[in-house]
C-alpha cells in the first residue's frame, strides 16, 4: 500500500509542476525548503519570520521509535538564503505525540491486557515499557521523486514523508513487545508553503474495535483559541476545557509567542458527526485542552468504531507555525 501511495504522490507532483507553456511573465518557481535525511530522519528547514527560520524534524520517538514530530528549531538567519539543516537555535524537543495512538481491541483471541498502543505508548499504557508499535517502512518523496539516498542541505520546493506502523491492540500487546499487530497506519507528512498537513489511514488487519482515537494533537501549550463557525473560544491548559461543537481550527500558543495553528478537516474521521460522541464527557468531544500542555481534537469517542478486517479509515489536517501576531 505505501509503495502505490508513494508513486502517486510523485506522479501527482510531476504532473502539476509539469510546464504547460513558457511565459517570460510567469514566476520563477523559488525553492522553499533545504531538506536533509540521514538514516530515516528528516529536517526540513524554510523561512519563518524576519531574521529566523525553523526547521522541523520527523524522527523516532518514544519507546515505539515511530516517525513524528520530532524537534522544532527556530534559527537566527538575516541571509535571503535558507539555513542548513542542524544549525544552531532554540530548540523545542517533543515530549509526546502529535499524531495520537488507539485505545483499540481485537475481537477475537485477546488477552487481558487494556490501554492506549501506537504513538509514544508502551505496553505500561503510556510513555514506558515495551514497543506496542514499530514502523515498518518510510519514505521520502522531493519534487515527485521518490529518494533511494541520504541527502544534506538539498534545496526543493515539496516534501513528502510517507510513514508506515504497525501496531498491536490493547488486548494484544506482550510485555515483551511482540504482541500481535492489529492494524496498519499510513501517515503522510507534507510539507507545503508554511504549511505541514498529515493524512493518516488506518486499515484493520483483522476484526477491531477502536474505543478512543484523538489522531490530530498539539503538543504546544499555554493558551489555546478554537474556532467555532463564527465563535472563538480561549482556553488555559490548565485543565479538560472544549466547546460542545466542532471545532475546524485550534491555535495554541506558547508564553515566548511561538505558535501552532492545528486545522481539521471535514472529511472522513474529521467530520466529527458520530463516532466521537461521548456523552460523559461532553467537554472532551470535540477539541479539548489538558493540564499537561497538550490539545486533542477526538475522533472516535465512547461509541466506539468497529472495523473488520481489511476496512480503512481515514482523517486529514494541518499544522502551520508562526509567531503569535
Amino acid at each position: 500500500m505505501i509503495k502505490l501511495l508513494v508513486l502517486f504522490i510523485a506522479l501527482l507532483t510531476v504532473s502539476c509542476s509539469k510546464d504547460i507553456s513558457i511565459d517570460e511573465h510567469e514566476p520563477v518557481a523559488v525553492d522553499r525548503f533545504k531538506v536533509s535525511v540521514v538514516d530515516g530522519e528528516v529536517s526540513v528547514v524554510r523561512h519563518y519570520v524576519a531574521n529566523h527560520d525553523l526547521e522541523v524534524t520527523i524522527g523516532a520517538c518514544g519507546v515505539n521509535h515511530l516517525a513524528q514530530i520530532k524537534q522544532l528549531s527556530y534559527i537566527h538567519n538575516t541571509s535571503q538564503q535558507i539555513a542548513d539543516t542542524g544549525s544552531n537555535g532554540l530548540r523545542y524537543v517533543s515530549y509526546s505525540d502529535w499524531v495520537g495512538p488507539y485505545w483499540m481491541v481485537a475481537v477475537a483471541n485477546g488477552n487481558e491486557n487494556s490501554g492506549f498502543t501506537g504513538g509514544w505508548h508502551g505496553y505500561d499504557g503510556d510513555l514506558s515499557g515495551s514497543p506496542t508499535a514499530r514502523t515498518a517502512s518510510i519514505s521520502t518523496i522531493i519534487d515527485g521523486q521518490p529518494l533511494t539516498a541520504d541527502i544534506s542541505n538539498r534545496p526543493c520546493r515539496d516534501v513528502h514523508v510517507v510513514v508506515e506502523n504497525l501496531l498491536q491492540a490493547g488486548n494484544t500487546k506482550q510485555a515483551d513487545g511482540h504482541g500481535r499487530e492489529v492494524l496498519r497506519e499510513t501517515v503522510d507528512y507534507h510539507f507545503h508553503a508554511d504549511t505541514l498537513s498529515v493524512s493518516v489511514s488506518s486499515e484493520a488487519l483483522e476484526d477491531i474495535v477502536i474505543q478512543n482515537y484523538y489522531g490530530l494533537q498539539s503538543c504546544f501549550g499555554g493558551t489555546v483559541r478554537m474556532a467555532c463557525h463564527d465563535t472563538v473560544y480561549t482556553f488555559r491548559n490548565d485543565g479538560y476545557h472544549g466547546p460542545q461543537q466542532r471545532v475546524s481550527a485550534a491555535d495554541c500558543i506558547r508564553s515566548d509567542g511561538h505558535q501552532v495553528r492545528c486545522l481539521l478537516d471535514s472529511v472522513g474521521l474529521g467530520t466529527q458527526h458520530r463516532y466521537n460522541l461521548c456523552p460523559t464527557e461532553p467537554e472532551r468531544q470535540y477539541c479539548f485542552t489538558s493540564p499537561y500542555d497538550k490539545t486533542y481534537f477526538r475522533l472516535v469517542g465512547e461509541v466506539g468504531l468497529p472495523l473488520s478486517k481489511g476496512q480503512t479509515v481515514f482523517w486529514s489536517g494541518a499544522y502551520i507555525f508562526s509567531e503569535r501576531r
